[in-house]
């Protein structure tokens, strides 16, 4: 069957609400979920979605808190993508002949905000024990192993359940005033506050993860918005919208990709 042939047949099923592997236009496949697959990493996961295959793990490390936030910790995003073919698979989203570096860059720069200070302040701040001087920072890198169709869905919902999964060591600031156990200092050279880090992590902490954002690309295909689209499907389509919403159903980001726009009244 020809290239053409394909997507008029592809079209044709989305029009019925029938796709090859019997799902209706808004049903996302059959996902796997494992967590706690590396005893070494703070928290980690792997997340199955179709052909789809996701890595995430997350490093815990000290840090001194951002200007603008002084009471807050934060987190930093990092992607990459397996050996071979793996990154030619990955959707090109500006539409204009992009690198595998450019796409890996753009679904950084799409995940970077749900982690923000504006849509989970509240588990920022949890992870600051000293504002102004020491914070958590949580370093989560997702290695894409296999690609098919919405890839920035499945890494957002592979780093989410590797945050769910994470323990963040207990730590206490005391007066530095010379009494009891040695605890860690907050700054080289010491300071007028110490810290106390319960090294045993029998008290760690989960990481808040009750207002993260997951994303829900919806491709235009023919008249309808379609969810989880394979990369059979994507060839077929015109643009995409990408959503970022938390819990409570609010919108927290927006990414568009395939160079056109995407009608709001596509069912």
């Amino acid at each position: 069957m020809s290239s053409a042939a394909e997507q008029a047949y592809t079209l044709q099923g989305i029009v019925e609400n029938f796709r090859d592997d019997g799902r209706g236009r808004l049903d996302f496949r059959h996902m796997t979920l494992e967590v706690g697959l590396f005893p070494q990493a703070g928290g980690s996961a792997r997340l199955q979605l179709g052909a789809t295959d996701v890595m995430a793990a997350v490093t815990v490390e000290l840090a001194a808190p951002e200007m603008e936030h002084m009471d807050e910790g934060r987190i930093r995003i990092s992607v990459s993508c397996g050996p071979g073919a793996v990154a030619s698979a990955l959707p090109d989203y500006a539409a204009s002949g992009s690198s595998s570096e450019d796409r890996i860059l753009w679904l950084e720069a799409a995940l970077e905000p749900l982690y923000s200070h504006v849509n989970i302040p509240e588990a920022l701040r949890a992870l600051c024990f000293l504002p102004g001087e020491q914070c958590w920072q949580l370093r989560v890198h997702a290695q894409l192993l296999r690609c098919d169709g919405c890839p920035l869905d499945a890494i957002a919902i592979a780093i989410a359940a590797a945050l769910r999964n994470t323990r963040v060591p207990k730590m206490t600031a005391v007066d530095d005033d010379g009494d009891g156990p040695a605890p860690k200092k907050a700054k080289e050279g010491g300071g007028q506050h110490a810290l106390d880090l319960d090294e045993s992590l029998d008290d760690s902490l989960p990481f808040d993860c009750s207002r993260l954002p997951l994303y829900v690309t919806l491709s235009s295909l023919g008249s309808h918005a379609v969810a989880d689209c394979t990369a059979g499907e994507r060839a077929a389509a015109g643009s995409s919208l990408s959503l970022a919403l938390d819990p409570t159903g609010r919108v927290c980001a927006i990414r568009a990709g395939g160079g056109f726009g995407l009608h709001l009244q596509i069912a």
